[in-house]
């Protein structure tokens, strides 16, 4: 399924396509998997974990908590509008509670590293699939720092999620030009919702 999203959207796959590809009837294909949507989270999981082992190197880099937390939301705009339709499906979509046994499934095949100085937290952000909720772990180091009120990480763990969900529900179906001109707006506007903040 990997090397399929490589070539096509997600919403062009069918069952029928796939199975013929691969020598096998649709049938035998749902024996195997209760859903398409299920068999695209599986092959989809391989671009998140190219944007969670750089998310991983961020983490190791030493710059100061805030500012990295910006520079993650940048990353993660960076691997979101080059391809919305996984990045939608996979942490706002119907088969989003599934993402964390995708992710499973995945790590028993292909062991990857990810923070070496904070592996723990790093794994502990992997295996949040509710994206709000891993927002607001990352920010509530801050508040544990005195960097940031309880209130505001509440806020930006909630502004910010929403921001990035509408702006890739924007950009769905668009050019890859149009797509760079939507992380750009989308970078910008989370500077404009944190900046008072993160750099007062």
């Amino acid at each position: 399924m990997y090397g399929r999203l490589k070539e096509q959207e997600a919403s062009e796959i069918t069952v029928r396509e796939f199975a013929k590809e691969n020598n096998c009837s649709p049938a035998a294909l749902y024996r195997h998997f209760e859903s398409l949507e299920y068999l695209i989270i599986l092959g989809s999981v391989k671009f998140f974990m190219d944007y969670m082992t750089e998310y991983g190197r961020l983490m190791d880099s030493g710059g100061k908590l805030l500012e990295s937390y910006v520079k993650g939301w940048q990353l993660f705009n960076r691997y979101a509008f080059e391809r919305p339709d996984l990045y939608y499906r996979l942490l706002w979509g119907h088969y989003n509670k599934d993402l964390s046994d995708a992710l499973a499934e995945y790590f028993e095949l292909f062991p990857t590293k990810g923070s070496e100085q904070y592996p723990a937290y790093f794994y502990t952000l992997l295996f949040t699939s509710d994206i709000r909720e891993r927002d607001f772990l990352v920010l509530r180091r801050a508040v544990n720092y005195g960097m940031l009120s309880y209130e505001d990480a509440v806020y930006f763990s909630s502004s910010n999620t929403l921001l990035v969900k509408g702006m890739l529900e924007m950009y769905m179906g668009c050019s890859r030009e149009e797509r760079k001109q939507g992380e750009e707006t989308c970078n910008r506007l989370l500077l404009r919702n944190l900046g008072n903040v993160i750099y007062r």
